[in-house]
C-alpha cells in the first residue's frame, strides 16, 4: 500500500482513496473509523544522558541495544539496559515484555555475590603517564579517569588510573598514548611482536 492516502468525508460517510502498488491500481474504500498514529519523536535531552553512561544513539536518535539478536536489551557498558519507547517506537504489549527482560537481566547481576570480567583490560604505568588526558577522551566506555595522585589539585599531579571493571579491552587508550604508558594485557607489544617471529 502507498504511503499517500487522500481521505474525503461526504454527507453521508467517511471516504479514503489510496494507491495500491500491488495490485497495481487506485482503491478506494469506506471505513468505520479512522485512526491516524502520531509520528514519535526521541527526546533532544538523550544525547547528553548518552555521553554520561557511555551508551549509543541509532541514526534515528533512539537508544541502541549491543546486539540485536544477542543482546536484545542490553547496551555495550555492562550493567545498564534499555526498554520501552527510549529504544524504538512500540506497542504497549512489546514494551512491557522488552522492561520483564530488562528487569531479568538486572536481577541475572544483582543475585551474583560477584562478576567475573575480561582479563584483556589495559593497564598504566604511572611512571610513564604524563596526565595529558588522550586516553580518558577516547575511551569510548568511561574506563579511565584522571586521578590526582598528590591531592595538591596540580594539573602536573594528575595520572590516568584504569577502572577495570569497565574496560573491555579495545585498545584504544593504548594506541593514542603519545607516552606508550598503557600496555594491554596478554597483547603487550612484546608478547605480539614473539608472536610474529615465532610464525617467522
Amino acid at each position: 500500500m502507498d504511503k499517500e492516502l487522500t481521505v474525503g468525508l461526504d454527507r453521508k460517510d467517511l471516504k479514503v482513496s489510496f494507491a495500491d502498488r500491488v495490485l497495481g491500481r487506485s482503491m478506494e474504500i469506506r471505513p468505520d473509523l479512522l485512526i491516524l498514529a502520531s509520528a514519535m519523536v526521541p527526546d533532544a535531552e538523550k544525547t547528553p544522558l548518552a555521553r554520561l553512561y557511555k551508551v549509543f544513539l541509532n541514526d534515528d536518535g533512539f537508544f541502541a541495544e549491543a546486539h540485536v539478536k544477542l543482546r536484545p536489551v542490553d547496551f555495550a557498558t555492562d550493567g545498564i539496559f534499555v526498554c520501552g519507547l527510549a529504544h524504538a517506537p512500540k506497542s504497549m504489549d512489546e514494551s512491557i515484555a522488552q522492561a520483564q527482560a530488562a528487569a531479568a537481566r538486572a536481577v541475572n547481576i544483582l543475585a551474583k555475590d560477584f562478576v567475573h570480567i575480561s582479563p584483556l583490560v589495559s593497564q598504566i604505568d604511572v611512571e610513564k603517564c604524563d596526565g595529558c588526558g588522550v586516553c580518558t577522551e577516547v575511551c569510548p566506555f568511561g574506563a579511565i579517569i584522571l586521578e590526582d595522585t598528590v591531592g595538591a589539585g596540580n594539573r602536573a599531579d594528575y595520572r590516568s588510573k584504569n577502572i577495570m571493571a569497565l574496560c573491555k579491552g579495545c585498545g584504544l587508550c593504548a594506541a593514542s598514548c603519545p607516552q606508550k604508558a598503557i600496555d594491554m594485557l596478554h597483547f603487550r607489544d612484546r608478547q605480539i611482536v614473539a608472536s610474529i617471529c615465532s610464525v617467522v
